[in-house]
């Protein structure tokens, strides 16, 4: 899967030159936030954040191992995409396939004929979350609040309509030492059986990405899981 950014999360354990402690982050300002988000201040994570985080961790992976186990490109799963401009207006909400594609020799991949949508399959291996899941596998002095390049991810763990959620936010480094928000990213993971079969568990049921355009205006990337086409 995708390669991992090599930052560290993990409180009080071995880390690098290039990592940075979240206790050593400040913030550049407690009101910051993207649509309505607001950017979490740097601290270690709560018990309750751990348990949703390994929890998630879990079924990303079982649908990882789920994936690459499929034909590439039989199964279809049928998505509602949702694009809104930096003015707030919708220019695409509609309905469209994609197949499962496990081809590619580092990510999975959901094929469809539309160019802008959510390509990359999340998973336990995926970016920053990579890293992520390692730390709650291996400690529960887990930060969330990670610093890599001129970058800087805050995590959020959390249920949001009954399913295990996840939120990562990014900022980019001043010329002054201070960080501003470049974008949110909101993630909804089926997890239940009342959700969805067990064997769709860690299937993204709401994806979506807000983007700083200017000030505080945002475009807006949404994806909802409507459901499985085929029959697998």
């Amino acid at each position: 899967m995708k390669k991992s950014l090599g930052f560290c999360l993990v409180v009080a354990a071995a880390f690098s030159s290039s990592c940075k402690i979240s206790e050593q982050i400040q913030p550049k300002n407690s009101n910051d936030n993207i649509a309505g988000m607001n950017i979490p201040a740097p601290r270690p994570m709560t018990f309750s954040e751990l348990e949703i985080g390994k929890r998630l961790c879990s079924n990303l992976k079982k649908k990882r191992e789920f994936f690459e186990t499929l034909n590439n490109e039989k199964e279809q799963f049928r998505f509602k995409a949702e694009l809104r401009n930096c003015n707030n207006d919708i220019y695409n909400n509609e309905l469209f396939l994609a197949s499962i594609s496990n081809a590619n020799s580092t990510d999975l991949e959901y094929i469809a004929s539309r160019n802008t949508y959510f390509k990359d399959v999340v998973t336990d291996l995926s970016g920053v979350l990579k890293d992520m899941c390692t730390a709650l596998n291996t400690t529960d002095k887990v930060s969330n609040t990670a610093v890599s390049g001129n970058f800087k991810y805050t995590f959020n763990f959390l249920i949001a309509d009954n399913y295990d959620r996840y939120e990562i936010y990014k900022s980019k480094k001043n010329t002054d030492g201070t960080f501003s928000p470049v974008s949110a990213e909101a993630v909804s993971i089926i997890g239940q059986k009342v959700q969805a079969e067990t064997k769709f568990f860690g299937v993204e049921k709401e994806r979506v990405r807000y983007t700083i355009c200017d000030g505080k205006r945002y475009s807006t990337m949404k994806q909802n899981w409507v459901e499985a086409v085929t029959r697998f």
